[in-house]
């Protein structure tokens, strides 16, 4: 049996990152659960089993001292990283021009920034083993233009770059770098878009597949890509989207007379 892998997910108490800590678990992995608020992430880390399995940390992820922090604790308590997972993002909905410089500058930071903290912090264990997978998150709104999506595109745009540019950079390190990109999913952060029933509807019928998505269901791709089954692929953005990113569905025909 393969030794069991130790991977940090970060924004780990959000629905995509809360379910890839279930499923990595369940295989027989290692979790150390990286978010902000302190209560959330221990109960999530004991109803995981706690020590050895599963070790929160609390820190801000724009913060790289606190990556740093967690990437060495991590180590020092497992005694390897093999992955990470940087489940961490916003939503911003507005046209350009009503998009302030704050708003815009915020996405980065959140979307964008983070993820460079996150990398930097990982990399130094992995470069040290020739081993290592990690895994950002994008959007279907960079593939795919939808209107009003101006600020969140251009800062998940940057996740898309980083990841095929690190890909090559590190592979001789062995290093993989891929990226998921969901459609409209069902999480706390999609909560206040989807609480109306016509804006819900009117999500859904986007996709081809004409339904919102399930947190499940990226978690289970991410997982995937953490794994020793995905050794060879590197470079790489999965669209997990209901079919989206292939091209936006028509409206659906009327059923009335």
């Amino acid at each position: 049996m393969a030794d069991p892998q130790t991977i940090l997910i970060n924004g780990a108490t959000g629905g995509i990152g809360s379910h890839l800590a279930r499923m990595l678990v369940d295989r027989g992995d290692r979790v150390v659960l990286f978010a902000r608020h302190e209560e959330p992430l221990r109960a999530l880390a004991s109803e995981l089993g706690g020590d050895p399995v599963a070790r929160p940390e609390v820190g801000d992820a724009g913060n790289p001292a606190d990556l740093e922090r967690a990437v060495a604790n991590a180590v020092e308590t497992f005694g390897r990283l093999d992955g990470l997972a940087h489940c961490i993002g916003s939503v911003v909905i507005k046209p350009l021009h009503l998009l302030s410089l704050d708003e815009f500058d915020a996405a980065l930071h959140i979307n964008l920034r983070t993820a460079f903290n996150a990398v930097k912090a990982a990399l130094k264990p992995m470069r040290s083993r020739n081993s290592g997978a990690i895994v950002l998150f994008s959007t279907v709104a960079v593939r795919q233009g939808i209107n009003n999506h101006e600020g969140i595109s251009a800062a998940k745009a940057g996740i898309e770059g980083l990841v095929r540019s690190a890909a090559i950079s590190y592979a001789r390190s062995k290093i993989r770098f891929n990226a998921v990109a969901p459609g409209m999913t069902e999480t706390g952060l999609t909560e206040p878009l989807l609480k109306n029933e016509a804006s819900r509807r009117f999500s859904a019928t986007m996709h081809p597949l004409g339904r919102i998505g399930s947190p499940t269901e990226p978690a289970a791709v991410a997982a995937f890509l953490l794994s020793p089954q995905a050794d060879w692929i590197t470079g790489q953005v999965w669209g997990v989207d209901g079919g989206l990113g292939a091209g936006v569905c028509p409206p659906r025909p009327s059923t009335g007379a």
